[in-house]
């Protein structure tokens, strides 16, 4: 945690790596120019115990809530492939049609919005 500390609170080395933070925060819409102070204070209150919970709750083979995603695209030139892998799609499975309206229906991560209440 302290090399991930110590790595935000690093300078930015030049002029353009400011700029694309500050842009980043603008085009996402956040506006949280704290955000590495935010994150860096949250960072410093993490206990070792809470981030061994997190990993055997979410990561490691076989934790109970951990999730996997598969994303599969095809060119024009391979729709028969497409058509035959998608007898093979195993259940339970969501296939996005409207991907911009999915993407507006989902939280903005990175966002420390209700960074207080969330529990690792």
């Amino acid at each position: 945690v302290t090399a991930l500390i110590d790595m935000k609170l690093e300078k930015h080395k030049n002029l353009s790596e400011e700029s694309w933070f500050y842009w980043g925060e603008i085009q996402d819409g956040t506006l949280k120019f704290n955000r590495i102070e935010a994150e860096v204070a949250a960072l410093r209150e993490l206990k070792k115990e809470e981030l061994i919970e997190l990993f055997d709750e979410y990561i490691k083979v076989d934790a109970p809530k951990k999730k996997s995603m598969s994303i599969c695209v095809y060119g024009s030139q391979h729709l028969k492939e497409m058509a035959s892998d998608k007898d093979k799609v195993v259940s339970p499975f969501i296939e996005i049609e409207d991907i911009v309206g999915f993407r507006k229906s989902q939280p903005l991560y990175g966002s420390l919005k209700g960074c207080s209440q969330m529990k690792l």
